[in-house]
């Protein structure tokens, strides 16, 4: 492989907790695989690494098996990784959106009994370091839970491991003080804050942040019924089970738009100009003193318009403050294998104004 060749080549590590929204960024990513993308970049996927979230995490590596498995994908290595935030949590989620095992608790789940040799021993911060250490300035990092892995990561190995990563992609935060856990916290962040500051203290280059609100405005969710009877007619096991799963989260909270915010994230790293309709440069951090704002994401609006010990800092993150749906909508059904789907078009897209990585 030539050196420009390699350059495009981009090594993609997805650590998640999986539920449904995790599901489908990871069956986004695993499409992808199959296209050259705009700018002739091409992405494989590398690792799946499950941490602390939606599920434990032995749950959540077997519910990344499950959809690998409807996926006839048996070549991707899952890692688990940390049980626990860095730092105890006093407080318990009991939202339980996504059910205690991430899929509603439905069951009748695919058997993964032949896929175990898929589960890896090496725990997920070694396979992370171990990885770009391989692969220098090459693998990029969608992280769609919360921070722990990736943190610890950084606390284990510094700059022998920030200096050789490739781009950082994170699900989670808010840039309007709206929480979906905490009054002012969305859930990645509030469920290890300390890793999400960590994280955006280290990077040694901007991560690119989708934060909560702007991945579940009304003008970008879609359609219920859209969901339900036009994607959710596919006659494939992914869909049987994604659709199942998402018809009854539909049902019990009463949701009049469909929003998958972990899938947002990876439809914006394959198609970054069809996705982003705009984003901003901030300098970012983490509250983690608040009596009511522990875990929100902070960020510096005063950057540039005065010069100090605190204000005058880089910045260190691109938040995503706005996407397009129809782009979205493409991307959901071309992965969904409903038929007719083009997705020729969003691979033809003109990079003249595209996010690198």
């Amino acid at each position: 492989m030539d050196k420009d060749a390699k350059v495009l080549e981009r090594l993609v590590v997805f650590d998640c907790d999986i539920g449904s929204d995790d599901a489908w960024a990871m069956a986004i990513l695993l499409r992808g695989e199959l296209l050259t993308l705009p700018g002739g970049k091409r992405c494989k996927v590398v690792a799946i690494t499950s941490v602390q979230g939606n599920t434990d995490v032995e749950t959540g590596s077997q519910n990344a098996l499950r959809i690998l498995s409807l996926l006839d994908r048996r070549d991707i290595p899952v890692f688990r990784g940390c049980a626990n935030p860095i730092i105890p949590r006093t407080w318990q989620d009991q939202s339980r959106v996504h059910g205690i095992d991430g899929l509603n608790d439905l069951g009748d789940y695919p058997d993964v009994s032949d896929l175990q040799e898929q589960l890896q021993q090496e725990h997920a911060v070694n396979a992370m370091y171990r990885l770009v250490c391989l692969n220098p300035k090459q693998v990029d990092f969608l992280l769609c839970g919360p921070l722990t892995n990736f943190a610890n990561c950084i606390n284990l190995y510094g700059n022998a491991f920030l200096e050789k990563i490739g781009g950082v992609f994170i699900m989670g935060g808010n840039i309007y003080g709206r929480g979906n856990v905490m009054k002012c916290a969305e859930f990645n962040f509030m469920m290890d804050p300390e890793a999400a500051h960590i994280t955006l203290e280290r990077l040694k280059e901007p991560a690119l942040i989708l934060p909560w609100e702007p991945s579940v405005e009304n003008n970008f969710g879609l359609p219920i019924d859209w969901r339900l009877n036009v994607l959710g007619s596919v006659d494939h096991p992914f869909l049987k089970l994604l659709t199942r799963v998402e018809r009854y989260a539909i049902l019990a909270h009463k949701r009049t738009k469909y929003f998958k915010p972990d899938a947002a994230l990876a439809a914006a790293y394959l198609f970054p100009e069809a996705m982003i309709a705009e984003q901003l440069e901030y300098h970012a951090t983490v509250e983690l003193a608040g009596v009511h704002t522990r875990g929100q994401m902070v960020l510096d609006h005063l950057r540039g318009r005065r010069v100090d010990a605190i204000h005058g800092k880089r910045s260190n993150v691109r938040i995503v403050t706005h996407l397009n749906k129809e782009p979205f909508r493409t991307i959901m059904s071309w992965t969904g294998f409903l038929p007719g789907t083009d997705i020729s078009k969003l691979c033809q897209q003109d990079q003249t104004n595209s996010q690198s990585i």
